[in-house]
């Protein structure tokens, strides 16, 4: 059976987090694979150019080249192996990796919680304890999802873990007690 793009990102990201770790330059990398996450999120077609055989290879190093301007030597030799075992296609999930390991190093927990209206300042920093408390967390990065149909609570959905406090799921837990009787 044939290793694709997404089942070889994880040796990649492992050997980036262990040499930056190595040589004390996590946080650096830490930063540098930040940003160009965010330049193939809004720039999607960017890496299907670079997997593309209708770009010829002297075209592809030279996207390269702009995309890893005044980068860090280590993650620019990354991308360098990475492209050379022709496995662009999974640079993303390279640094998907690369990530997991960095957030799991710094008891880093990320966590979407989902509310039926907005939560203050306040009310977002209570959560944020009580998933830090929960998680045993350091910190904790919480993305905020507005879903009226839930109609009121919370739910969190961190790591592994899914903590649902919705009234909607309450309506629905009753509704199949009710039915089950």
């Amino acid at each position: 059976m044939a290793v694709t793009d997404r089942d070889a990102a994880p040796r990649y990201g492992k050997a980036l987090f262990e040499v930056a770790q190595e040589q004390d330059q996590l946080q650096a990398v830490h930063e540098e694979v930040n940003e160009l996450q965010a330049v193939l999120k809004q720039t999607p077609e960017l890496l299907s150019a670079l997997t593309s055989k209708n770009l010829t290879a002297a075209d592809k190093d030279q996207l390269l080249s702009i995309l890893l301007q005044s980068r860090s030597d280590l993650v620019t030799q990354l991308v360098g192996i990475v492209q050379a075992n022709g496995r662009l296609g999974g640079l993303a999930a390279v640094f998907d990796d690369f990530e997991a390991r960095y957030d799991v190093a710094n008891g880093i927990v990320k966590a979407v919680v989902t509310t039926a209206v907005a939560m203050s300042d306040t009310q977002l920093q209570a959560i944020k304890q009580a998933i830090a408390t929960k998680l045993n967390a350091q910190a904790v990065e919480v993305t905020p999802i507005i879903d009226q149909s839930i109609v009121g609570g919370v739910k969190v959905v961190a790591d592994d873990v899914v903590i649902d406090g919705t009234v909607a799921t309450r309506l629905a837990k009753l509704r199949a007690t009710l039915l089950s009787n």
